[in-house]
């Protein structure tokens, strides 16, 4: 079991890095609603870009501590200073079936204010002709 866990946990990983230019990697907590109950974990995501501001796509993997499972997850998160919060489907890897998620948590987002602009030029003087 432990050796299906790990490989989902690589694919979903190993996807996420050709399809965006700035990665993010969160962690957090995390909690799956389905079966009639809630299951709460621990979950490290990766977000398709690090704007903080944004909302984005993610990929992840949690520990749920009730079941005592793993779970592969998929949804979009809003990254924020620092810190996220995003919805999910997953599904648990050791035959749990599917279930919808939310998670929050720290991440090292990237400030989205525009670089400074440029200084204007500095006024030499005008040289008469002579």
């Amino acid at each position: 079991m432990k050796y299906k866990a790990l490989t989902a946990a690589a694919l979903a990983l190993g996807l996420t890095g050709p399809a965006s230019a700035d990665p993010l990697i969160g962690f957090g907590v995390s909690f799956a609603f389905g079966n009639g109950g809630t299951d709460v974990g621990l979950g490290l995501r990766v977000f398709s870009d690090d704007e903080e501001d944004s909302t984005v796509a993610s990929v992840g993997m949690d520990y749920l501590f009730t079941s005592q499972s793993w779970r592969a997850t998929a949804g979009v998160a809003q990254l924020m200073d620092g810190s996220y919060i995003g919805a999910d489907l997953g599904v648990k890897l050791n035959g749990g079936g599917f279930d919808a998620g939310l998670s929050l948590g720290a991440a090292d987002t990237e400030d989205d204010d525009p670089s400074a602009p440029p200084p204007p030029p500095i006024d030499q003087g005008q040289q008469q002709p002579g």
